[in-house]
């Protein structure tokens, strides 16, 4: 595989460090913002990204135009808490350009309680348009 698509994979390292620069975010979570899986016991509120889809277009030019969607699972105590994170990520990332991230556009996901691990969550689909080289 070539390195355009390495870059690609990595869109979710991007998206986490769009909210870790986002004092909104931080303020709750701390660092507490993984790619793949919640690390519960490193605390909550936390929240993780995970890929859900993914498609590429590619131009003579060579270049790769994709989009990637991602799930954002906002965990908390409780579902307000849970929720009011979530207002605060969608802003960070609602719309946001720069670095490899051309265009973000969230969308409401479903609310997720675990009962059996007493936490709330709070799902964002997150539609991010970029290019690979």
């Amino acid at each position: 595989m070539g390195s355009g698509l390495g870059a690609g994979r990595m869109i979710e390292s991007s998206v986490v460090a769009v909210l870790l620069a986002d004092s909104d975010v931080t303020d709750i979570v701390s660092d507490r913002i993984t790619p793949g899986t919640i690390e519960i016991e490193a605390g909550l509120p936390g929240i993780n990204i995970m890929r859900a889809a993914g498609s590429r277009s590619y131009t003579f030019g060579g270049s790769i135009d994709a989009t990637i969607s991602l799930q954002v699972n906002i965990w908390a105590s409780n579902w307000l808490a849970a929720r009011s994170l979530a207002e605060d990520v969608r802003a960070a990332l609602d719309t946001y350009s720069g670095g490899d991230i051309l265009v973000a556009s969230v969308t409401d996901g479903a609310d997720v309680p675990d009962l059996d691990a007493g936490i709330y969550g709070c799902v964002l689909m997150v539609d991010v348009q970029t290019t690979e080289a």
